[in-house]
C-alpha cells in the first residue's frame, strides 16, 4: 500500500501543454500527500504563475522542462524553484508511486541543502570581508599613529611623507597597476622613514653633511622601520614594509640595505625610492637648499637604468613641470 503521506508537506506545480495529462499526474501526488496545482498551456504563462508563487518544484511532464527550466533560471544560477521532468522521476509506462515519491522528496531536499549552503557562503564571505574592512581601518589607523611619532623628530616629516606617497600613487597609475595597488601604494608609501624614529637627533637633524660613520647610522632606519613593520598579516602591512626595506635600494643594485638590482626590487619601493628622492630635492633641508623643478627633473632622468627604474622615470617625465609642483 502507498504511503498516502509520501509527499505531505510539498506543495507542487504539475505543468504541461496536455490539460488531461497533467490533472492525471496531479491527482497521484495529491493521493501521495502532496499539494499540486496543474497548470497547461504555453510556457511564458506557466513560467509566470511559477515565478508569482514559487512551489518546492515544477514537475514538467512533457518537452515544456527544458523551456521552463531555461525561463525561470537563465542564468543557471540554481534560482527558482527546481523543474523537474517526470521522465527523471519514472521509468517509462511506470505509475507516479512512493519510489518516484521518494525520488522528488530527495530531489527537492537536495535542492533546499544546495540553497542553504549558497546562503551560508554567501553570508560567511560577506562577514569576511567586514572583518577584512575592520582590519584595514584598524591597520591604517595605526599607520597613522606611527606617522605621528616619526613627527615628533622633524616638523618637515608629515608634509613630507604626503607627498612622496601621491607622488608614488601618480607614477603606480601611469605604469598602469591595478586600482588596488596604487591605493595600497599611496596608503603605506608615507611610512618608508618610520624606521627614522630609532636615529639619533645629532645625526637626523645635523645641519651639515654627515661623516661616513653617521651615514651609516642612517642607513640602519630601512631594516629598522620594515622590522617595525613586519608581520602584519595584510596587503596593506607587507607593501608598507616592502617600502620601508628597499625604498633606497638603486636600479643599478648599487643601493641599501640588500642590494637588489632591476625588478628584484619591489616596484612600490622603486616608486617611492623616485618620489623620496625628487621630492627631496625640490625641498629645503637642514644640509641643502631646494632645487627648481627643472633641476630636480634634468637629475631623476640621468639617474634613468642606474639609480631609478627606467620605466618609472618615462612616467615621471610625462607628468611635466605642472604636476610635480608641490
Amino acid at each position: 500500500m502507498e504511503d498516502a503521506d509520501a509527499l505531505a508537506g510539498l506543495r507542487l506545480l504539475v505543468a504541461g501543454g496536455d490539460l488531461a495529462a497533467v490533472q492525471a499526474v496531479q491527482a497521484r501526488l495529491d493521493a501521495l500527500g502532496a499539494d499540486a496545482t496543474a497548470l497547461a498551456g504555453n510556457v511564458d504563462a506557466l513560467a509566470r504563475a511559477a515565478a508569482a508563487a514559487p512551489p518546492a518544484a515544477v514537475i514538467a511532464i512533457d518537452s515544456t522542462e527544458d523551456a521552463l527550466r531555461e525561463r525561470l533560471d537563465p542564468f543557471a544560477l540554481k534560482a527558482g524553484p527546481p523543474v523537474i521532468g517526470l521522465k527523471t522521476l519514472t521509468a517509462p509506462d511506470e505509475a507516479f508511486g512512493a519510489i518516484a515519491a521518494a525520488r522528488l522528496r530527495a530531489a527537492v531536499a537536495e535542492r533546499a541543502l544546495r540553497l542553504r549552503q549558497s546562503e551560508l557562503e554567501a553570508t560567511l564571505a560577506a562577514q569576511s570581508l567586514t572583518r577584512r574592512r575592520d582590519m584595514e581601518a584598524a591597520q591604517e589607523e595605526l599607520l597613522q599613529r606611527l606617522l605621528q611619532a616619526a613627527g615628533y623628530r622633524d616638523d618637515n616629516t608629515h608634509e613630507h611623507t604626503q607627498r612622496v606617497a601621491a607622488l608614488a600613487a601618480k607614477l603606480a597609475r601611469g605604469l598602469g597597476l591595478p586600482d588596488r595597488q596604487v591605493a595600497l601604494i599611496h596608503a603605506a608609501a608615507p611610512l618608508h622613514d618610520i624606521g627614522k624614529i630609532a636615529i639619533p637627533d645629532s645625526i637626523l637633524l645635523k645641519p651639515g653633511k654627515l661623516t661616513e660613520e653617521e651615514f651609516e647610522v642612517v642607513k640602519t632606519h630601512a631594516l629598522l622601520g620594515a622590522r617595525v613593520l613586519a608581520n602584519g598579516g595584510s596587503d596593506l602591512l607587507n607593501t608598507a614594509e616592502a617600502i620601508a626595506r628597499h625604498h633606497h635600494e638603486r636600479w643599478d643594485g648599487g643601493g641599501y640595505p640588500a642590494g637588489l638590482a632591476g625588478e628584484a626590487i619591489p616596484v612600490a619601493a622603486r616608486l617611492v625610492h623616485l618620489a623620496d628622492v625628487y621630492d627631496i630635492l625640490v625641498h629645503e633641508r637642514p644640509y641643502k637648499e631646494s632645487w627648481t623643478v627643472e633641476a630636480a627633473v634634468e637629475e631623476i632622468s640621468r639617474g634613468a637604468g642606474t639609480d631609478f627604474d627606467p620605466d618609472a622615470v618615462r612616467v615621471f617625465q610625462r607628468l611635466g613641470t605642472t604636476e610635480l609642483q608641490v
